[in-house]
């Protein structure tokens, strides 16, 4: 599998549109949170979420969404939390304002 690449809009919008909305609230917070790393605990409480276990589970979901696509988790994953890089936040937040555009 390759990661998201710059100009890989197209595959970047498919993989937007494709989570969903209970689990895109976690992909919008680590788009708009690149370079921050923090736990599952840390998300679930500044989302409002009732366990961080919800966060684990957005996060498989989306990587299933990202593999189906032939890509890697565009964010990065360790024993400190989740990381999405300013590249991949970047990529993903040009493909969220084209699919907000469609509604």
């Amino acid at each position: 599998m390759q990661e998201f690449e710059p100009g890989d809009i197209e595959t970047a919008v498919a993989f937007y549109r494709s989570i969903e909305e209970r689990h895109r609230v976690v992909l919008d917070f680590l788009i708009d949170h690149p370079e921050e790393r923090m736990d599952e605990a840390t998300i679930a409480d500044r989302l409002g979420l009732p366990e961080h276990r919800d966060v684990a589970r957005a996060t498989y979901a989306m990587g299933e969404a990202a593999a189906a696509l032939g890509r890697k988790r565009p964010w990065g994953e360790s024993q400190h939390g989740y990381l999405m890089p300013s590249a991949q936040a970047e990529l993903l937040r040009k493909a969220r304002e084209i699919v907000r555009g469609e509604s």
